[in-house]
């Protein structure tokens, strides 16, 4: 199979279904964000005709929150995450909990200038706190902290930041100022949007704005789709419900359980029907 001329994530957050179509069915972001689409990778890739690991020859994620703007700067640096792997390691002696707390009292993250040891900071602090909830809102961006608590779970984040394949990504802060030129055939973009009556989030996006953004992409020759709960009905575009797709833990963040794609273009594959969509339908 022919790599894709561009993949762009234009809510990209850690960029899990780029990481997954870049390394393969097992590639995932070294943490966890609210509203990552890691469950659903393998459904969106086969509903654009495209598997894992299969890859693009560019990719373009574009991402406001400082933190997750690191995060993806990592992707395309391998020097940046050894460095950040390496600083991790050196607080494994460290009493777990009052380094936690110790590194979320230094505030939000600060970036730019790319540093390896806010990007070691911003990662574990990120494993360390459940539901992933780590600073309460700054002027910088970031989610909205919700009480997070600390996760007394072991977890390192160093070895999963070690094993990414380097992205050939550009990194932007707002998909808003892209004015896309005439795109190669076969081009995607991906919208995530914050989802329709969710909470959380500190950087929003609304309807009118992610549909804007559709039609300019879409009309620059791109296949694109969206996710959200709930089909973008006003776009008139094709769509698929996903919902039983989910691989792994069911969502939390959101009392909405269904997951739409709305697409451009046709899509190539389609999930059976399952009992399970009917009994959420009768209720």
């Amino acid at each position: 199979m022919t790599a894709l001329p561009l993949f762009a994530e234009l809510c990209a957050g850690t960029a899990a279904l780029s990481i997954r179509l870049h390394g393969g069915k097992n590639a995932r972001p070294p943490v966890s964000r609210m509203g990552n689409k890691q469950g659903y990778a393998a459904a969106i890739l086969r509903c654009l005709g495209l598997r894992s690991g299969s890859g693009a020859a560019r990719y373009l994620l574009c991402e406001p929150d400082d933190g997750c703007r690191l995060l993806l700067t990592s992707y395309t640096d391998a020097d940046l995450r050894n460095k950040a792997a390496e600083i991790i390691r050196g607080w494994k002696d460290e009493e777990p909990r009052a380094l936690w707390d110790r590194l979320r009292a230094e505030g939000p993250v600060k970036a730019p200038p790319v540093d390896p040891r806010e990007l070691a900071r911003w990662c574990w602090v990120q494993k360390r706190t459940l539901r992933s909830s780590c600073f309460k809102k700054p002027l910088v961006g970031g989610l909205r902290h919700t009480g997070g608590d600390f996760n007394y779970q072991p977890v390192d984040p160093a070895p999963a930041i070690e094993i990414l394949t380097t992205l050939p990504a550009s990194i932007l802060p707002d998909a808003r100022a892209v004015d896309p030129p005439q795109l190669p055939p076969g081009s995607v973009v991906y919208i995530d949007p914050p989802y329709v009556n969710t909470t959380g989030y500190a950087h929003d996006l609304g309807r009118e704005a992610v549909c804007e953004l559709a039609e300019r992409w879409a009309s620059a020759g791109a296949w694109v789709v969206i996710s959200e709960a709930e089909p973008l009905a006003e776009l008139g575009w094709h769509q698929v419900e996903i919902t039983g797709e989910r691989v792994g833990q069911k969502r939390t963040f959101s009392k909405q359980q269904r997951e739409y794609l709305t697409m451009s273009q046709p899509p190539l594959w389609r999930p059976s029907i399952q009992s399970t969509l009917f009994c959420m339908a009768s209720k």
